[in-house]
């Protein structure tokens, strides 16, 4: 996945997601699918802006934690509404966008460097 388009699911997208996951040992719910699909943004985000994978995106309900390379916090990013996946339902491309945004501001004013 290289644009923020491929991170967009329909419904039927989403759907099928959790069908393929039925198998699984801890099968995924509909929420959790979006919920990846926002982690994996972000951390697509962080990896082009850095060139490699020195922080890590772990996403939890309404807040999203920046880790560095030696597991230190050093970001938390927080929804404006009830949570990141309900603002994915209401508006998914805002939402990704409000979050690319959001990097792109603390990589260029270095509140995230190497």
């Amino acid at each position: 996945m290289n644009s923020m388009q491929d991170y967009i699911l329909s419904e039927e997208q989403i759907q099928a997601a959790v069908e393929a996951s039925k198998n699984f040992v801890h099968p995924l719910n509909a929420d959790q699918v979006i919920e990846h699909a926002i982690q994996d943004w972000v951390q697509w985000l962080l990896d082009e802006g850095f060139e490699g994978s020195y922080f890590q995106a772990h996403l939890n309900n309404n807040h999203i934690t920046i880790i560095d390379m030696m597991r230190k916090q050093v970001a938390e990013l927080t929804s404006d509404g009830a949570s990141y996946v309900s603002d994915y339902r209401a508006d998914a491309r805002q939402t990704l966008l409000t979050l690319q945004h959001t990097i792109r501001e603390m990589i260029d004013k270095h509140q995230l460097v190497l």
